[in-house]
């Protein structure tokens, strides 16, 4: 159970700072960043004080399916990034905030909101890197799609940030369909979703490369890389916190997570390999040119 305490901490920053919020707008970030460290500081004695360790909750047994999470070196360094991140990104839009919403003629109460979806986005993250299983890797994946369409969307009386946001919403949903059908193949191939289960059946019958090239776009979709690369410039309209987090920290690096927690698949499949290579020089230098 020491596993879900910092998942359960990251759940809860949302409500608790819309709860204090209600009392003074300013107190949202406040909460929200303590409840980020809380969950943080639970990370870090999970981490230091246990070996890795996986937690498995029956859902719906008679089809075979559970909730699986997992805090092993990789997942454990991604949740203190999105947890350290998030905390200092949330006190850092405390004071960004009401300036943006004076220019923008919003009133201040507006901040709660966004710094619920901001906390809600931390807590996807969290999820999405500590979950041990295809379907909910697909479930969290999707939950960071919805949570940033709306943070990109935030100034809605903006038209450039609604067709930034509707463009992200479009591309990385997509993207994350196919995921779900490489998941869905991967599950009907092996008869499990558990990713510990499908690893150990890979390594004696290798994963169809159609499943496999349907999870390297979803990975790819989120990262941003080409030839999706198109909608994280435009993504820059929503607000500078925003930014900082989902598009440096968070969000793109979620893609690269996911071909890292997935990578015991992609291993044996040397032209899949190759081709996420082409496409990572290909993105290297598309970015410098626009750059």
């Amino acid at each position: 159970m020491p596993l879900l305490l910092p998942i359960l901490l990251a759940l809860a920053c949302a409500p608790l700072a819309y709860v204090a919020g209600r009392w003074r707008p300013g107190a949202a970030a406040w909460m929200g960043a303590v409840g980020a460290l809380a969950a943080m500081g639970a990370l870090v004695h999970e981490w230091t004080t246990q070996a890795p360790t996986r937690l498995v909750l029956p859902w719906a047994p008679s089809w075979g399916l559970s909730l699986e999470f997992t805090r092993d070196g990789l997942s454990g360094l991604y949740a203190a990034m999105a947890l350290g991140i998030g905390a200092l990104v949330v006190l850092y839009s405390r004071a960004y905030m009401p300036h943006h919403l004076h220019e923008e003629g919003r009133p201040a109460s507006d901040e709660v909101r966004f710094q619920g979806l901001l906390l809600a986005f931390m807590a996807a993250m969290v999820l999405l890197v500590t979950v041990d299983d295809l379907l909910l890797l697909f479930v969290a994946l999707d939950l960071t799609t919805i949570i940033s369409y709306l943070l990109i969307g935030f100034d809605r009386e903006d038209p450039e940030s609604r067709a930034a946001a509707l463009l992200s919403l479009v591309l990385t949903g997509a993207t994350s369909v196919v995921f779900f059908a490489g998941a869905m193949t991967l599950g009907l191939q092996y008869g499990t979703f558990s990713l510990p289960l499908v690893f150990e059946r890979a390594a004696q019958s290798p994963a169809s490369t159609g499943a496999l090239v349907c999870l390297a776009v979803g990975a790819l979709g989120k990262s941003a890389q080409v030839p999706f690369h198109f909608w994280l410039p435009r993504a820059m309209a929503a607000p500078t916190p925003v930014s900082s987090y989902l598009h440096s920290a968070a969000m793109v690096a979620a893609g690269v997570f996911l071909l890292q927690r997935l990578y015991p698949l992609f291993a044996p499949a040397t032209d899949v390999r190759h081709g996420l290579l082409a496409i990572g020089f290909l993105s290297l230098g598309m970015g410098s040119l626009m750059a």
